[in-house]
């Protein structure tokens, strides 16, 4: 099995890595980085038939007290077979339209590293938040559901989770208080308009995840941070990455998220 390499953003959380894929999402800086002053040792292989090389990156600051940052890299090796991703709210439809642009933009490039991925042995987790209904009989759904019971659940992890005591200090440079909505105002209505003659509900328009990515019967299928749990545990996953929309909300906040992973 050949190796791949992979660019990450990565956030420290103990003996238990998460990343996000660099291509697609990026963390803010302040809020999740690794500690100043990490050594950029050479990568160990202690698994080269499971491996995945991937090039974590991470920012220092400049100077002490200087809102200024030097991105370093640190490659590191991972055994596949303890490796997830989890697909965060990949919708088919949602109340933003630049955001189903970015889904229709992202999902096929996304599908390939999915793949690659799936191949090598890790676990594929799809998170389509509140589309479980039309998964109930899917067997990527029913092996979330079975999982056996962890016996280290964290409190609160089923609920979404809005900040961090790390984040006190930090200004976003993005407004989350609209739900990250960029539409210009006309068009924004325009789409509404559209999403309603759909019979859509133009507020929560999504009913599945986009049909853009292939979800496998090996794949979980899951939007509850406890499911989630779950899996990792019985599954003795070491390092978690999170793809999809939208950093700024989804990813960071939902029960799945950087922040209840962390």
């Amino acid at each position: 099995m050949s190796n791949r390499t992979f660019s990450a953003t990565t956030v420290p959380v103990g003996p238990c890595r998460m990343a996000t894929i660099a291509v697609w999402l990026s963390l803010l800086a302040g809020v999740f980085a690794l500690p100043a002053g990490r050594a950029a040792e050479p990568p160990t292989d202690p698994n080269p038939q499971a491996s995945l090389r991937v090039s974590l990156r991470y920012r220092v600051p400049v100077a002490e007290d200087v809102d200024r940052f030097h991105t370093l890299q640190h490659a590191e090796m991972w055994d596949v077979t303890r490796t997830a991703v989890v697909v965060c709210d990949m919708w088919d439809l949602h109340h933003s339209q630049n955001a189903v642009r970015r889904v229709e933009e992202l999902a096929p490039r996304m599908n390939e590293f999915l793949q690659a991925l799936r191949e090598q042995g890790a676990l594929i987790i799809h998170a389509p938040s509140d589309c479980m209904a039309a998964y109930a009989d899917h067997p990527a759904r029913q092996r979330a559901i079975q999982s056996p019971p962890a016996e280290n659940l964290p409190a609160g992890i089923g609920q979404w989770l809005h900040r961090l005591q790390t984040e006190e200090q930090v200004v976003y440079p993005i407004d989350q208080s609209d739900g990250g909505v960029d539409d210009a105002p006309e068009e924004l209505a325009q789409w509404h308009a559209r999403l309603s003659e759909m019979g859509r509900n133009p507020r929560a328009p999504w009913t599945r995840q986009s049909e853009l990515l292939e979800i496998a019967d090996e794949d979980a299928i899951s939007d509850s941070g406890v499911e989630i749990w779950n899996l990792l545990e019985d599954r003795e996953i070491a390092h978690v990455m999170l793809v999809g929309v939208h950093t700024n909300m989804c990813v960071l906040g939902r029960p799945f998220g950087l922040r209840q992973m962390v």
